[in-house]
């Protein structure tokens, strides 16, 4: 295949590569196909490309497609050694056994690599405890398969057990039926083809009884051909010694009863070859949904951390406001309570050649002098400063999510507190409040927020009643 692009450190370009052999891709395994193009929609996601889960998810993409198409991404593409890497691990697993398989999958059938994929997908997300008996048995029985014994056939490679060997006309071969699996014939037991085969066989007296003992007599003529006897004997012959060759091989296949995980290990043991040459997409939609959930819980714990700061930002103003170490926040409030514009119409004149001159002065010379004061107003600048970035952030994670509105809701109380208070303390900068010198885009949400909360507490007091006077 010709490269026509760029190569590029850019997962969209590994994608890329794998758009182009899709009409191929989806010939041979249309189930896989399409659940490559849901990765594909998900690429478009914001912050997809940097998103871990989402490029292990590219990566096995890439594993499966090559398992059946062979090399699609070159060598020397820059994001090859980072895509056979993650293609053979599972994020957060920690279980060994199950962690050696994966590293194993390149050279694994798709059936099984799709059970070791959600077998370590279960427990990771803490659904299966691998110390289970269930679970350990599963394990075992995939590591039998991955690992096969010395001198044994893996079971990727030989064919399904509990087929049924044809003989040259078609018909059941009871020889091969019977045969143990190291070559020849099981223990204690002879071939049928052994002994006197120009002998014709007589029927079994427990089971040709009845009304089925005249057709006995009919089917055994002194002249019946040689062939034709060994044809009988082909036919009857596995019914005797008590059906111990069809027994076995029914014990071969039987599959344990247990948990989900359990049958599926077994059935993999006998039925490997007997799964669909297309795998349906299962693995692929639960490393989604896992790759969903381990989204929301992150947001939910960033909204959580922003919940806090903003707690902390709200008591930082709440004790410089009620405890200041200074009496100039005293003498701030005395001005605000006789000027036409209030605490603004301070803070905006507390600088050089403004009305509050004097008190700009007092200010600069309490931080100056007061260490303790000095402490709280940093305190303030810091704890907005952390809120402002995490509210952002929450912002962001709203849209994200689908639920701006949510999001508004979640934080309007703690908006609203640090917009009023911060709103009547004085910043850092001469003439501007602790208010003003947050990010604009902060400031916006916080002065809305004390809108609304103003708006609600006069819609739950109103004033007199307007009624027409007599």
């Amino acid at each position: 295949m010709s490269e026509t692009m760029q190569k590029t450190s850019d997962i969209e370009d590994v994608l890329k590569v794998l758009d182009r052999v899709q009409s191929e891709y989806k010939k041979q395994a249309p189930g896989q196909a399409a659940a490559y193009e849901r990765l594909r929609q998900d690429s478009h996601e914001p912050g997809a490309e940097s998103d871990p889960q989402f490029r292990t998810r590219v990566a096995y993409a890439v594993q499966d497609v090559e398992r059946l198409l062979g090399p699609t991404l070159q060598s020397d593409h820059p994001l090859h050694s980072e895509m056979s890497g993650r293609a053979a691990h599972y994020p957060g697993l920690t279980e060994p056994a199950v962690a050696a398989m994966m590293q194993e999958t390149h050279r694994l059938k798709q059936p099984v690599v799709n059970a070791i994929r959600s077998l370590a997908g279960e427990l990771v997300e803490g659904r299966q405890d691998p110390d289970h008996p269930d679970i350990a048995h599963t394990i075992d029985k995939l590591k039998a398969t991955v690992f096969p014994e010395p001198g044994a056939k893996s079971e990727t490679e030989h064919t399904h057990s509990a087929e049924v060997p044809r003989d040259s006309n078609g018909g059941p071969d009871s020889t091969s039926r019977s045969a143990s699996p190291g070559g020849g014939n099981p223990p204690n037991q002879e071939s049928p083809a052994a002994g006197k085969p120009e002998q014709s066989h007589s029927p079994d007296p427990h089971q040709d009884t009845g009304p089925k003992t005249a057709g006995g007599e009919k089917n055994a003529p002194e002249n019946r051909s040689t062939a034709e006897t060994n044809t009988a004997q082909g036919k009857e012959e596995p019914k005797r010694k008590d059906e111990k060759p069809e027994a076995t091989e029914r014990e071969e296949v039987r599959v344990i009863r247990g948990g989900g995980f359990a049958r599926l290990a077994e059935a993999i043991g006998s039925r490997i070859e007997s799964q669909p040459v297309n795998p349906g997409p299962s693995w692929m939609e639960k490393a989604a949904d896992f790759s969903a959930r381990l989204h929301n819980a992150r947001d939910e714990k960033s909204l959580e951390a922003t919940e806090r700061l903003g707690k902390d930002a709200v008591e930082a103003l709440r004790e410089i406001k009620e405890r200041p170490a200074s009496s100039i926040m005293a003498s701030i409030s005395d001005a605000a309570r006789s000027d036409p514009d209030g605490m603004a119409g301070v803070l905006s004149e507390m600088k050089a050649g403004g009305k509050y001159a004097d008190l700009h002065s007092q200010f600069v010379t309490e931080k100056q002098n007061n260490q303790a004061f000095a402490a709280q107003l940093e305190n303030v600048s810091s704890k907005l400063e952390a809120y402002g970035k995490g509210r952002e952030v929450a912002e962001a994670t709203g849209q994200r999510m689908g639920m701006p509105g949510s999001v508004t809701q979640r934080f309007n109380q703690i908006d609203a507190e640090i917009g009023k208070s911060a709103a009547e303390v004085p910043g850092k900068k001469e003439g501007a409040s602790a208010l003003e010198e947050m990010s604009e885009k902060v400031r916006e949400m916080v002065q809305k927020a004390v809108t609304a909360v103003t708006d609600f507490m006069k819609r739950m007091s109103p004033g007199p009643s307007n009624s027409p006077s007599p």
